[in-house]
């Protein structure tokens, strides 16, 4: 069921992905910056919060830690917006799905559409840092695209597994918050993973992140960064493993969200 709703969604796109761009244009259309507000948390996270991070740790290469921020950043930023937003996801087109438009994985798509494009827009300051480093190595980049897409995917998934959720559950919402504020703790995105020992209780605890293994498969190949092995064998389990709760997830309970909400 959530495949043919999928194939369904994708063959016409209208819904989400026209309406994930009109919901960010909307927002900031009457801001006389418009969507170059979109750039200011990044710019101000790289260079202001990352620069003050560096600045505080003597010997350290400024151009090598700002890239590693930057990238660690747009990622897990989009990743949190998706996270967070997908509780709420199916409350948000109640009313659509009142009227029956019941294929949810347009709504699921909406969300995911509108947080990568964040993501995109964020990209010209990401790569000015990330460039800026002599560690960038652009022939990381077909390897990088490829961790992107698996990010994607897994996002669809939880997004899939939180929207049924939410819309059981309205709290989670408000959960979820600080789940992903603690996730952002144990998540190396303003710290390198090799800071912390691998038998130590924080570095059990990166490991066990799902989103530590995300973020490396976008970050390493553009970083010239080694990628462990344990996130090799760690992404595919977590991706097939999330794909077929989501399906198993969707079968069972899509048509009560109606009733749920």
């Amino acid at each position: 069921m959530l495949l043919n709703h999928l194939i369904q969604s994708l063959r016409q796109p209208d819904h989400w992905l026209y309406g994930s761009w009109l919901d960010t244009a909307i927002r900031y259309r009457r801001m006389r910056l418009g969507l170059l507000w979109l750039l200011v948390p990044t710019a101000v996270y790289i260079w202001g919060i990352g620069g003050f991070l560096a600045s505080m740790q003597p010997g350290l290469d400024a151009s090598r830690f700002l890239a590693h921020v930057a990238l660690g950043f747009a990622v897990f930023r989009m990743v949190s917006a998706v996270m967070t937003d997908s509780t709420s996801v199916f409350s948000g087109f109640q009313y659509f799905i009142y009227d029956g438009h019941l294929r949810l994985t347009d709504y699921i798509l909406r969300n995911l559409a509108r947080s990568f494009y964040y993501f995109l827009l964020s990209l010209p300051l990401v790569l000015a840092a990330a460039i800026a480093s002599p560690d960038f190595t652009p022939g990381g980049l077909p390897l990088a695209t490829l961790g992107l897409a698996v990010v994607l995917v897994n996002l669809f998934s939880f997004s899939v597994l939180l929207g049924l959720a939410g819309a059981r559950y309205p709290d989670l919402g408000e959960l979820m918050g600080s789940v992903m504020m603690a996730a952002f703790l144990v998540t190396p995105v303003v710290w390198y993973p090799g800071a912390v020992p691998a038998d130590s209780t924080p570095g059990l605890l990166m490991r066990a992140n799902p989103f530590h293994h995300l973020l490396v498969a976008v970050r390493a190949p553009l970083l010239g960064e080694t990628i462990d092995p344990a996130s090799w064998l760690y992404l595919p389990i977590l991706t097939v493993a999330g794909l077929v709760a989501a399906a198993l997830a969707y079968r069972g309970c899509a048509r009560r969200v109606a009733a749920w909400l």
